[in-house]
């Protein structure tokens, strides 16, 4: 499905999704409520209902707060609540809850950053699913803020696709204005994959030196229908614990600690059945200066990310087992000063980061362990930024240095690279601002794609041989777009935000699993193919008059492999999500109707996904029924329609009702 750019913009200019958030202090220098800071372009969600600052980021950035996720998506998967984000989507299995982000048609072995609470997910197996998948249980969920393609430097390493951050809970979003403790239970139930959630939160504040949060889930769905009533193999037993706490000695500090663990059962194959448990583990401890000083605004970050999925045969593989297990140490430090020369304005951010994954693997009777290869990855970097303002231009310049290095017992390799990066905005008038800008991104090979060897288990037939040579992939991306914001358009107190953009990114030395003759009979091994293209076309915006609210959130894609003329297999096809909602009763009563709709995917054949194109209707309503009880309604897919998600092998979920009672207290 294509539509004409003008078309589009006019689409954009008339709706978008709302963003009703919570008041910051210190918005430009910290995330959507996040007091530990992901600084991705400085996205912040201002107490307007319409996300200011999104709409004023020089680059292709996004947000989605606690408020709208709780009214338009309770509980709902990440790979439902990215849609609302322009080219960010996800390849998901049923019978595995993790998750895969694609950005701007980009995935797989960190060439997406993903982030928990500033931590990176850098979780893989090599299978026949995504090599790269995070486990979140949304119901701990703050906010998500995404940069596209390689413009953020502070967490840019290896991003050549982009930047998501998720951010968890605080006790600001548990405890009532005023209250020292307080807490939340939501009890709810699900009708397609029936089954029930059991999710609470307590929270507790001293004064202003600390608060204090923890939280818990239990979500056991059962095996979902697909459109024409087929059942899909989808059962889950998801159990999580969150702990957070706060500390400030004094005004200008902040300690932050965190804890999470996800533990998840689930079963997994078609043929050859396995039990598997996921244990997901993140511990971070964050540190916040910001004194009344020009010089100062300091952030800094250490943590541990550890992902385990323990794997046990049934049937006729009874008895065998493997384990999978990638531990993620690193840690990030950055600071932000601030000075004039003459009428120019700077603010130089700079820092640097380090990472350093651990690859564990078991397989006492198969080859697994050779499949994806146990060994050690660093990477690290280093940048320094500065946006200059004056009045109406707005340049920042970057530089970002990045190195790595990976081995194991038989092979060792590393390199390094100097990244540039420059966006002008100007701003003619106060509610418009064009920018462009070039950026460059690098992207470290990873273990699998470097180290892999062996045989394919049986029936299948098939060698896998390691490349200690490749290269790491380049990426070089000119970017334009125009940013929009109005007030009082039609009443006095609406508001309206556009963002358009276009973009090209042309990919050096892109990792691709080939065929290759020799050694004969040949096999698969991971090469550099050249030169990969992707380019497109972005819109998002959001209309908010109080009483009614109205979205548009999309993007047409389109990625060629410049070296032999075909698609690139994870450019998903042409989206555009739209929604439309109301509020009554003083806003106790939010509800709306949801459409997305899907294009076809001309080459998906070549690709070996379903490319079909489709749309879906999907209602939402949240009554606030008194001070202590919420009640929330979700009807997903209400026509039941039968789709298959591109880049996924099963078809998706029919029609599911998920109702919810939130009780305060």
């Amino acid at each position: 499905m294509r539509l004409g750019v003008s078309t589009l913009a006019v689409l954009a200019a008339v709706a978008g999704p709302a963003y009703a958030q919570e008041t910051e202090t210190e918005a430009d220098a910290e995330a959507v409520g996040n007091s530990e800071p992901t600084v991705l372009e400085q996205i912040v969600v201002t107490a307007t209902r319409v996300g200011e600052r999104v709409y004023e980021t020089l680059s292709g950035s996004s947000a989605v707060g606690r408020d709208q996720l709780e009214v338009e998506m309770p509980g709902a998967p990440v790979s439902q609540i990215v849609t609302l984000m322009p080219s960010v989507t996800t390849q998901t299995s049923a019978d595995d809850p993790g998750t895969a982000i694609n950005i701007r048609g980009l995935q797989d072995f960190g060439r997406v950053n993903v982030l928990v609470d500033g931590a990176r997910q850098n979780f893989q197996k090599n299978g026949h699913e995504a090599n790269g998948t995070f486990y979140l249980d949304t119901n701990m969920l703050k906010s998500v803020e995404v940069t596209r393609g390689p413009a953020a430097t502070v967490y840019g390493s290896g991003a050549i696709g982009g930047v998501i951050s998720f951010t968890t809970i605080d006790a600001d979003d548990v405890l009532r204005e005023g209250a020292t403790k307080g807490g939340r239970v939501k009890l709810g139930f699900d009708t397609n994959g029936p089954g029930p959630t059991i999710h609470g939160e307590a929270a507790a504040r001293i004064e202003d030196s600390a608060d204090f949060v923890v939280a818990g889930t239990w979500y056991k769905p059962n095996d979902y229908k697909s459109g024409d009533g087929t059942k899909v193999d989808s059962a889950q037993d998801l159990r999580s614990g969150l702990a957070k706490a706060r500390f400030r000695p004094t005004d200008d500090q902040e300690i932050t600690l965190s804890a999470s663990r996800y533990f998840n059962s689930f079963e997994n194959g078609s043929t050859l059945i396995r039990n598997i448990d996921v244990t997901v583990d993140t511990l971070t401890a964050g540190y916040r200066y910001t004194p009344d000083s020009d010089f100062w605004d300091l952030s800094a970050k250490i943590y541990y990310s550890g992902t385990l999925s323990d794997q046990q045969g049934t049937g006729d593989i009874a008895g065998e087992s493997q384990s999978f297990k990638v531990g993620t140490t690193g840690m990030d430090i950055f600071n932000t000063s601030t000075f004039d020369t003459g009428a120019v304005t700077h603010e130089v951010t700079y820092g640097g980061d380090v990472f350093r994954d651990k690859v564990n693997t078991k397989d006492e009777l198969g080859s697994s362990d050779d499949l994806t290869p146990p060994g050690t990855r660093v990477a690290y970097g280093a940048f320094v930024q500065d946006k200059l303002t004056y009045e109406w231009l707005e340049v920042i310049g970057a530089l970002r240095y990045d190195g790595y290095s990976l081995e194991n017992d038989e092979t060792k390799t590393d390199g390094s690279r100097l990244s540039p990066k420059l966006t002008v905005g100007v701003t003619p008038w106060d509610s418009v601002t064009f920018y462009g800008g070039y950026s460059e991104g690098y992207r470290a090979p990873a273990l699998t794609e470097t180290l892999i060897e062996g045989f394919h288990p049986p029936p299948v037939m098939g060698q896998f041989f390691p490349n200690p040579n490749l290269r790491p992939e380049v990426a070089h991306t000119i970017e334009a777009g125009v940013n929009l914001r109005f007030n009082d358009i039609f009443t006095g107190s609406d508001q309206l935000g556009v963002k358009l953009g276009i973009f090209r990114n042309n990919v050096d030395d892109y990792i691709d699993q080939v065929f290759v003759m020799f050694p004969i009979p040949g096999g698969y091994q991971y090469q550099n193919i050249a030169k990969a293209r992707i380019e497109g076309f972005e819109f998002e915006a959001s209309y908010d008059a109080g009483s009614v609210f109205a979205g548009l959130a999309g993007q047409i894609l389109d990625g060629e492999n410049l070296t032999t003329g075909g698609p690139l297999q994870k450019v998903p096809p042409f989206r555009a999500v739209t929604t439309l909602g109301f509020r009554a009763f003083d806003e106790r009563l939010s509800a709306g109707t949801r459409l997305t709709i899907v294009g076809k995917k001309d080459d998906a054949a070549a690709t070996g996904f379903v490319g079909e194109a489709y749309q879906l209707v999907d209602l939402f309503a949240q009554f606030e029924i008194n001070e202590t009880a919420t009640a929330n309604l979700a009807l997903n897919n209400i026509f039941d329609r039968q789709y298959t998600q591109y880049l996924n092998a099963d078809p998706s979920p029919g029609f599911n009702a998920k109702a919810s009672l939130t009780m305060k207290f």
